[in-house]
C-alpha cells in the first residue's frame, strides 16, 4: 500500500511556494507522480477587470503559468510531475476539482485563509473535496509546511467509520514517521465510549502494517474537543493530524460543523482527513 498518484493544488497564494516544496518531498518519499492542478476561476490579485471575457483570459493566463512553474520545479527535484488547468466559475471549478480527485491517491490542498479574496472559493473546493472525491485529503495550513518528513502524528481517534477510514488511507503516511499517537479525548465516562472501547485494538492492528502507536487518553475537562486536540498537539510538538471528515450531501451544512470546521479553521499542523 503507498501512494503513487498525489494531486497538488496550486493557487497565487502566499503559501503556494510552500505547498509545492511538501507535494515535492512527499512524492520523492513515495516515489509517486506529483500533478499540480491549478483553478482559473478567478484573476491575479493585483487584476481588476470588469469585462468577463477579459477576466476568463486573465484567469486562464494566470493558472497556466502557475502550472508552468510548478512543472519547473518538478522538474528541477527529479519528481515524475504532470499539471491540468480547470476551468470555470467557482462553484463547478470546485465541483469538478473534487471528481477529478477520484484519480489520485491523495491529495494536497490549502487551508481556506479568512483573509483571503478567494476564501469562499477555498471553502467551496474543502468543501466539494471532502463530500465528493472519495479520496483522502491532507490539508496545509496557510501559515505555512512543517517538517517532511513527519516525525510526529496525532490521530484524532473516536472509534466512529470515518475516522477509522482515515486511518486506513494514511497508513502509507504513518508506516514513514516514528511516532504516532492515537488520541482520545474523553467526554464522558472511561471505557463507555466507542473511541476508548477501540483504541487498544487500533493501535494493534496498526502495529500489523509496522506502524507503532501508542495510546493517549485526555479529558476535555472546562474546553472542547477541538481545543483540547490543537493543545496536545502543540504540546507534544506533533507535525500532522489525522481524522474523520463528517458531513453527506443531503446534510451539506454539516459537513464543517463542531469539530471538523474548529479544527480545518484553527489548524496548526498539516490535516490529513478522510471522509
Amino acid at each position: 500500500m503507498s501512494y503513487k498518484d498525489i494531486l497538488l493544488y496550486l493557487d497565487d497564494g502566499a503559501s503556494n511556494p510552500h505547498r509545492v516544496e511538501m507535494g515535492l518531498r512527499l512524492a520523492r518519499l513515495h516515489q509517486a507522480r506529483l500533478t499540480g492542478v491549478s483553478l482559473s476561476a478567478s484573476i491575479p490579485k493585483h487584476l481588476k477587470v470588469k469585462d468577463a471575457k477579459t477576466r476568463k483570459g486573465l484567469a486562464r493566463d494566470a493558472a497556466e503559468k502557475r502550472a508552468e512553474v510548478f512543472l519547473d520545479m518538478a522538474r528541477e527535484a527529479g519528481v515524475e510531475a504532470d499539471s491540468q488547468v480547470i476551468e470555470g466559475e467557482a462553484s463547478d471549478a470546485a465541483r469538478r476539482l473534487a471528481q477529478c480527485l477520484r484519480n489520485y491517491d491523495l491529495a494536497l490542498l490549502r487551508q481556506a485563509n479568512p483573509k483571503s479574496r478567494n476564501l469562499e472559493l477555498m471553502e467551496k473546493v474543502a468543501e466539494e473535496a471532502i463530500l465528493l472525491g472519495g479520496r483522502p485529503i491532507l490539508f496545509i495550513p496557510y501559515i505555512g509546511t512543517h517538517r517532511v518528513p513527519f516525525q510526529r502524528a496525532f490521530i484524532a481517534w473516536d472509534g466512529t467509520p470515518a475516522a477509522t477510514r482515515a486511518v486506513h488511507d494514511a497508513i502509507p503516511l504513518l508506516k514513514t514517521i516514528d511516532d504516532v499517537v492515537l488520541l482520545v479525548v474523553q467526554e464522558g465516562k472511561p471505557k463507555t465510549q466507542r473511541g476508548e472501547l477501540q483504541c487498544e485494538g487500533m493501535a494493534e492492528h496498526l502495529g500489523r502494517h509496522g506502524v507503532a502507536a501508542r495510546t493517549l487518553r485526555t479529558s476535555t475537562g472546562s474546553f472542547d474537543v477541538p481545543t483540547v486536540i490543537l493543545n496536545r498537539i502543540a504540546e507534544n510538538d506533533a507535525d500532522l493530524l489525522v481524522m474523520g471528515g463528517y458531513g453527506t450531501p443531503s446534510l451539506r451544512q454539516k459537513i464543517f460543523g463542531g469539530v471538523t470546521r474548529t479544527l480545518l479553521s484553527s489548524m496548526i499542523v498539516p490535516v490529513f482527513m478522510s471522509h
